[in-house]
């Protein structure tokens, strides 16, 4: 059976071989046309056709160039600056082309603190060359006109400075009220009549007289070396370095030592023994600024040495705070605090009370004692030039002692101020 299909295969693909061998596979060229169109060989043009094209000419050479544009150019009278292309400068671009770098930013709190102070210094000193010759925005001894933001304090005027470098000169008037529980004034009163004044010599150095002028006391009970009498008062002067002014933030800060100097008349006791200096910090910040004004924040912090026996010590602080209305620099209402706490007793008078800014008794049991008043008043600015300020204080702690001698004070002053 098996034998029976495979014979009938080979019969079958026997017979497929011999239909494909019957094809003429023998290859022969196709007879040539009589008349080709194309052929191979170099081009040659065609009978009564005359060739028509436009020759190329050879392009102008683009040029490209590997910056940024040029700005546009903006109208004139209108418009802001050109805007500026490129990269904005960073502290690393700065550094990498050329600019010192003090590493004020490394370091712990006072390295960098330290490294701030040195600069606000560098800047004093290096002012003093031109302390006498005007600068580009100021004239020769010119008030530094760039903080007209503030104003000045009026209470407590012969110790709480502004910190700015000021040349003006400024008349005293204070009438002090005493209480009448004090042993030797029983209500009596005390007027002065000073002056103060300062010279700016750059915007960050002036000499400034904190106090000349004349006393007068007029005491009900007395004793017999205090009685109603006047004189020449102490002499107070001493140097101002502003170290700094930051018209970003609005802040001006100084320091200065002032030297008190006994050379007024003994019947009003501003003669007591022979000198005393006072080292001060003073700070002024504006702040909260609105479209209906701003507030001004200024203090002042020193403390009084002795240089003998006879007078006393003490430290004091003042704090100033006023409202600008409606930024106008014209109308400051204003409220002041002053502290005064005497750390060591003098030796020149048998009592238990003090002057405090009008005069060192020298008393001998007033270590231990504190003062504090309240100011309440306003300034005013007549011109740039011209500025009046008036303050009524209280005394705001217990005083059944009479050991403060402030019951209620006045003071007014007028600034001309160049």
């Amino acid at each position: 059976m098996h034998a029976h299909i495979r014979f009938s295969v080979a019969l079958i693909l026997l017979a497929g071989t011999g239909l494909a061998s019957a094809q003429d596979v023998a290859w022969r060229s196709a007879t040539p046309p009589s008349n080709p169109g194309i052929k191979l060989g170099r081009a040659t043009p065609i009978a009564g056709v005359t060739p028509s094209f436009t020759p190329v000419r050879a392009e102008t050479p683009r040029v490209v160039r590997g910056q940024f544009p040029d700005p546009p150019s903006f109208p004139s009278g209108g418009g802001g600056p050109p805007p500026t292309f490129g990269p904005t400068p960073n502290s690393i671009d700065i550094y990498n082309r050329g600019g010192v770098n003090s590493n004020n930013d490394l370091g712990n709190y006072w390295d960098r603190f330290c490294n701030k102070f040195k600069r606000c210094w560098d800047d004093v000193i290096g002012s003093a060359g031109g302390a006498f010759q005007p600068g580009p925005d100021r004239s020769m001894f010119q008030s530094d006109r760039k903080f007209d933001i503030f104003t000045s304090p009026v209470s407590n005027p012969f110790y709480f400075e502004d910190p700015r470098a000021l040349t003006e000169i400024r008349p005293v008037f204070i009438w002090q009220h005493t209480p009448s529980t004090n042993t030797v004034w029983n209500g009596g009163d005390n007027f002065a009549f000073a002056a103060r004044g300062s010279v700016a010599f750059t915007p960050n150095i002036s000499l400034v007289v904190n106090r000349v002028g004349w006393s007068f006391i007029s005491p009900k009970t007395g004793t017999p070396d205090i009685g109603s009498a006047n004189g020449f008062s102490e002499l107070h002067l001493g140097p101002k370095f502003t170290i700094i002014r930051n018209d970003v933030s609005n802040t001006v800060a100084a320091v200065g030592l002032t030297f008190e100097i006994p050379a007024g008349s003994s019947r009003v006791l501003q003669d007591t023994g022979s000198l005393s200096f006072s080292p001060y910090f003073s700070l002024a910040q504006n702040f909260l600024r609105s479209e209906y004004g701003s507030f001004n924040f200024m203090t002042t912090s020193g403390y009084v040495f002795q240089t003998d026996g006879q007078r006393t010590e003490s430290i004091f602080a003042s704090f100033h705070i006023d409202y600008d209305i409606r930024n106008s620099h014209r109308v400051y209402p204003l409220a002041e605090l002053n502290f005064r706490h005497y750390t060591r007793n003098g030796n020149a008078r048998d009592l238990d009370f003090e002057g405090s800014d009008l005069g060192n008794f020298g008393s001998r049991s007033v270590s231990g004692l504190s003062e504090l008043s309240l100011a309440l008043g306003a300034r005013f600015v007549i011109n740039n030039n011209v500025h009046f300020g008036i303050a009524a204080e209280f005394n705001v702690l217990p005083n059944s002692s009479g050991r403060h001698l402030d019951q209620f004070r006045l003071t007014t002053d007028v600034i001309f101020r160049y």
